[in-house]
């Protein structure tokens, strides 16, 4: 392992604390009562979060609702060292990057290394992982390879999304909230007994929003939302060892699509030019470029003009059914899970009035899964084994339109004869994986318990894709005979035995310190769309990227002092990377200007950093919090192979990976009588960052704050809630991704982050 500046000083930093641990012991100041206890299911059991050897971050959904966390985008800027975006809103899938891993692919067919999980289910579709995000319990984050409880695809980390499940008491609660630009959000949920031992709830959200861009070309809102999700769960517990579980759940998007910042990177003196001069950078942020067919960057930093009026529509849907069993010390659990997807995406990929590049999205998944674990709990042993199945039909259909609009633009009937075209890409992937897993913490003593487990996963994938385009002949509009350029079918079959091992001691009963080395696996995957049509380029993109794989190394204390009123967590963490899986911008293939994304792996990468986190309660009714992520993340060797121009990408900072996080909360509580008032403020930073592997300075984004605060009056000992909220308080303007389509489209397109906001909601729980 090598000892870097960030890892050293961690390492120093837990020891010094560890060896302040004597802190447990202070007598506290006046009566004050503790913060509560967190209770997670990280390793598949119950447990308090200060005895989980793993860096976690848990929101429960009142925290998550008082942050004004409504998507996973949110949950990735109020926790340092998780970046994570969502480049064509909801229903799309999410860009996930935890301590600087992740996968900047936007292709369905390409889970990233980050695994998102409902109730314990995998959720292997990409688009399908921004549904079921409401009437939840709690969020938990967990950083760093979870390859033995959790498998396949989880080489930087998981997180886990807990729903609200029915009770035998009867329970209802409902969210009314209005805000900037028309947006309304509704989200309700009633539940209780409706039969002996049978209990049910059922929740539902509903978003509509006019959108925060503005349209210039037509004069309406854009980055709206019309969306809405149904879940059902029904719970029978026919005796005090048996609970069976059964979810039915589902989800529609029916919007036009979020719509990107258009900069143009052209000199616009230069557009009549064989190949046209890219700006300089100073020029390019200056607004002072335009892209290929001479549209420039609009002023208004949420505005553009955009030609596309076709929706986004996406149905959702899936079912659960889970059994647990207890007899006596071991509990036996069965959860079969199936998830249906259905997608069709028009996006304006030019952010442009002109059709200068268009693609359609479109995919349909079908998944099921099966998992059958047993779980020991004992005196001084506790395990957990089991064994799973996941099938999944993924089929793909993303046609691309490219310089469709030239004779308009350059007013000449037949200018781009030969040169404007549409290809169509159709894929289908067939996965099929297997995997027997088990771990173990046994306490060779009351303070030291040794932790132990593994993982083996066999993954078989088919791949079938069939290309082909149609060059403009006889004008706009016109098409030539339709041209096959790739018919491929491939297969990959991997296996991988991944594992942990490590120590926990308890220094005193209320601080743990931890050690760990654990290991991660992302299955190897396939280029998805958008190929060449260059025979020779398209070989070396449909060639398969082999699996990563990670060895992760971790240190760690967890303390909770003054009587629970203050806890402290921190974790140092080396992550060392083979074959680590990256998205990267090639040039070629349009007479040798037009640049594609293609997978690829790196030979080896690592990420190393810091993780800490602090609560405090130093008065009854004031909570503060701090958690500071500190991250250095490197490609150490990188040649891309992917095209003929094997740049060295050796040295560089992964993508979404800044030196610098941090997210700052204080809640402070008044109370009067029966009734409070509630202030809230936070505060969270982002550093810079690059927002691809070969840190193009086109595509970065300097570092930011984001600034929320909210008051709420709560009646009938917070039956009722009352609140009015600002987000985004200081107007930041920032981007969440960025893309660069300079070859030859002459422009960057930007994902821009939401701007400032108001609004009012009401909160009733019974």
């Amino acid at each position: 392992m090598r000892k870097s500046g960030v890892t050293a000083t961690a390492v120093g930093l837990v020891l010094t604390i560890a060896g302040g641990s004597a802190l447990a012991e202070t007598k506290p100041g006046p009566k004050v009562e503790g913060l509560g206890e967190v209770v997670v299911t990280a390793q598949r059991r119950s447990e308090d979060i200060q005895k989980v050897p793993i860096s976690i971050q848990a929101f429960s959904a009142r925290q998550m609702q008082d942050l004004g966390v409504k998507s996973s985008v949110d949950l990735g800027q109020i926790t340092p060292n998780v970046d994570i975006a969502l480049p064509a809103g909801a229903g799309n899938q999410p860009i996930i990057a935890i301590r600087g891993i992740g996968l900047n692919d936007y292709d369905t067919n390409n889970a990233g290394p980050n695994g998102v999980y409902v109730d314990e289910v995998y959720l292997s579709s990409p688009a399908s992982q921004t549904f079921q995000t409401f009437d939840l319990q709690r969020v938990e984050i967990l950083k760093g390879p979870q390859g033995t409880l959790y498998g396949r695809n989880t080489s930087g980390g998981a997180i886990n999304f807990i729903t609200a499940k029915p009770t035998d008491t009867f329970d209802a609660r409902l969210h009314v909230e209005y805000g900037s630009f028309n947006t309304v959000n509704v989200e309700g949920a009633v539940g209780g007994p409706i039969a002996p031992r049978l209990d049910a709830r059922i929740a539902f959200v509903k978003n509509n929003s006019q959108g925060y861009m503005h349209n210039a070309l037509t004069g309406n809102r854009e980055n709206g939302a019309n969306n809405g999700a149904l879940r059902l769960q029904l719970q029978w517990k026919p005796d005090d060892r048996l609970t069976v579980l059964w979810n039915l759940h589902g989800g529609y998007v029916d919007n036009r699509p979020v719509e990107y910042r258009h900069i143009g990177d052209l000199d616009p003196t230069t557009l009549g030019n064989a190949t046209p001069t890219q700006c300089s950078l100073a020029a390019t942020n200056a607004g002072q470029c335009t892209d290929l067919f001479g549209y420039g960057t609009p002023s208004n930093f949420y505005g553009g003009s955009y030609n596309r009026q076709q929706h986004l529509k996406v149905n959702s849907v899936g079912s659960y059914l889970r059994a647990d069993y207890s007899a006596g010390p071991v509990t036996y659990t069965s959860i079969t899970a199936f998830e249906h997807n259905d997608k069709i995406h028009p996006e304006d990929s030019d952010a442009s009035p002109n059709q200068l590049l268009e693609i359609n999205f479109g995919v349909r998944s079908n998944t099921f899964s099966q998992e059958l674990r047993a779980a020991y709990k004992g005196t001084r042993l506790n395990w957990v084994g089991g064994l799973y199945y996941l099938h999944e039909n993924l089929l793909q259909n993303q046609p691309i339109f490219i310089l469709l609009g030239g004779d308009t633009v350059v007013t000449v009937p037949g200018a781009f004869d030969g040169i404007a075209f549409q290809a169509f890409d159709v894929n289908r992937q067939i996965t099929n994986a297997y995997a027997a897993y088990s771990q173990a913490d046994y306490a060779i003593t009351d303070k030291l318990k040794l932790v132990l487990g593994g993982r083996y996963t066999h993954e078989q994938k088919s791949f079938n894709y069939q290309g082909s385009d149609q060059f403009q002949m006889g004008g706009e509009g016109h098409f030539g005979p339709l041209m096959p350029t790739a018919n491929s079918r491939q297969s990959l079959s991997d296996s991988a035995f991944s594992w942990r091992a490590g120590l926990n001691y308890n220094l005193t009963p209320g601080v743990m310190a931890y050690a760990s080395i654990a290991t991660g696996f992302k299955s190897g995957d396939f280029n998805g769309s958008f190929l060449s049509l260059v025979q020779a380029e398209i070989v070396r993109q449909l060639q398969p990227v082999r699996p990563e794989h990670v060895t992760a190394y971790e240190i760690g204390l967890k303390g909770s002092f003054l009587d629970r009123r203050l806890i402290v967590d921190l974790a140092a963490f080396y992550n060392d990377y083979r074959d680590l899986q990256v998205f990267e911008l090639v040039p070629g293939v349009l007479q040798g200007e037009l640049s594609t994304n293609v997978l690829d792996n790196a030979q080896k990468a690592h990420t190393e950093g810091l993780d800490i986190q602090v609560i405090a309660k130093p008065l009854e009714d004031l909570t503060l919090s701090a958690q500071v992520g500190v991250l250095d993340t490197k490609l150490d060797k990188f040649l891309a192979s992917k095209s003929t121009v094997q740049a060295d990408y050796s040295g560089n900072q992964l993508p979404l990976s800044p030196h610098a996080s941090a997210s700052f909360i204080a809640d402070y509580k008044l109370p009067m009588g029966q009734n409070a008032v509630d202030l809230q403020f936070s505060a969270t930073y982002k550093g810079h960052q690059f927002f691809d592997i070969s840190n193009d300075p086109y595509t970065t984004q300097s570092a930011y704050w984001l600034e929320n605060a909210r008051i709420a009056y709560q009646l009938k000992d917070d039956h009722l809630e009352v609140a009015g909220f600002v987000r985004n308080l200081s107007g930041a303007k920032y981007l969440l991704d960025a893309f660069d389509l300079t070859s030859p489209f002459g422009l960057i397109q930007g994902i821009v982050g939401t701007p400032r906001t108001f609004g009012v909601e009401i909160n009733y729980r019974y």
